[in-house]
């Protein structure tokens, strides 16, 4: 695949910028879900950003790896609080579990998912102790989810439970389902977000009995990909302001970009994204190839340096705005708490190089 933005992407790409540079106005960062509501409504209605995740087929008009790149790649240089990963997610699972009425609410915006599956402790796909049981025609579940990010703006959410005899399994529960109960809270980067408790509550099933991880996998990676994106605009949004801030700032007569050894720190800082970057890049190739096995050890791979190269690029950023770099005050330290949120998504440095050890195995046998 290329990595070069089609004239239309980039199109798209630009018209986000100038929006979110408005947005910013009008509390693009703010920690209060009603104006993240209020934002996200704009970005759906007057520049069409679901459209991008899914295919023309499923109601959009992208649904490519790069389109997904020239929405996620400004939302990070503006930080924009979004559920849009959760969107991406949905794309990719609707290709392999078709539900043509689903995808249509989604890419009409109709829909906003958010992904329930952590219930505490370590990431694991296979892990769910919600359990679901048949109710007459559809199923309810009971348990308990937790930090499910953006879960306050959600219409729906895509829950993971445990089926008996079958394994764990996916579905689809409404935000104002009964039984459902909803705590509300800011995680560290002022992202909504909020634990579920599900009291026998309706659900319907996507998919098969048993088939959760096998779909929720290729989903997951999509979201890495996503994220990867959005850390590399992070990255070029904290090089951007810590050079700007070293041109000003003045020491013993002069401005601190005159120094050397600060220049070879933000010379490095630009190396770890062009890494960050080349890794992205990789991981949507092979996630456009579809290889299975192969795409989710990219994507392992990928999130290992991402994280890196982001905790890399983003603790120089504030220790080069000294002290203030992590105040309210600064738009650093909202990068800086985005940069540990993405770090924590998904699973641990650990978790990614168990799961790409074993991926790389299954491809040796």
């Amino acid at each position: 695949m290329g990595f070069e933005l089609s004239d239309e992407q980039a199109m798209l790409r630009d018209a986000l910028d100038r929006y979110l540079r408005d947005a910013d106005a009008l509390g693009l960062a703010a920690r209060d879900p009603g104006v993240q509501r209020r934002i996200w409504q704009g970005l759906v209605d007057d520049i069409g950003v679901i459209g991008a995740a899914f295919a023309e087929e499923a109601g959009g008009f992208g649904g490519t790896q790069m389109d997904v790149f020239a929405v996620m790649e400004p939302f990070g240089r503006h930080q924009a609080r979004t559920p849009y990963v959760a969107v991406v997610m949905l794309a990719a699972l609707l290709r392999d579990l078709p539900d043509a009425a689903l995808a249509a609410k989604a890419a009409e915006g109709r829909l906003i998912p958010a992904f329930a599956h952590g219930e505490g402790g370590r990431f694991d796909l296979t892990r769910a102790a919600t359990v679901a049981e048949p109710a007459g025609e559809g199923w309810r579940l009971t348990g308990h989810k937790a930090v499910v990010l953006s879960g306050p703006l959600a219409t729906h959410f895509v829950v993971t439970a445990q089926v008996a005899g079958a394994g764990m399994t996916l579905f689809l529960v409404d935000a104002g389902a009964e039984g459902l109960a909803r705590q509300d809270y800011m995680a560290v980067d002022g992202q909504s977000a909020c634990d579920l408790t599900l009291a026998a509550t309706p659900a319907r099933m996507l998919g098969a009995p048993g088939q959760g991880v096998a779909a929720l996998a290729p989903a997951v990676d999509a979201g890495l990909a996503a994220l990867g994106a959005e850390a590399v605009g992070i990255m070029a949004g904290l090089i951007e302001h810590t050079a700007a801030y070293m041109r000003q700032r003045q020491q013993f007569g002069q401005p601190l970009a005159a120094f050397q050894a600060l220049q070879h720190r933000v010379a490095d800082m630009v190396i770890a994204r062009e890494q960050a970057l080349s890794m992205v890049h990789m991981a949507q190739d092979a996630l456009e190839r579809g290889t299975g096995a192969e795409t989710r050890a990219a994507c392992a791979a990928m999130k290992i340096v991402v994280d890196r190269s982001l905790r890399f690029v983003s603790q120089n950023a504030v220790q080069l705005h000294g002290g203030m770099g992590i105040t309210d005050e600064l738009a650093i330290s909202g990068w800086f708490r985005r940069a540990m949120v993405i770090a924590a998504s998904f699973g641990s440095e650990d978790d990614h190089f168990r799961t790409y050890e074993a991926q790389a195995a299954s491809m040796q046998d």
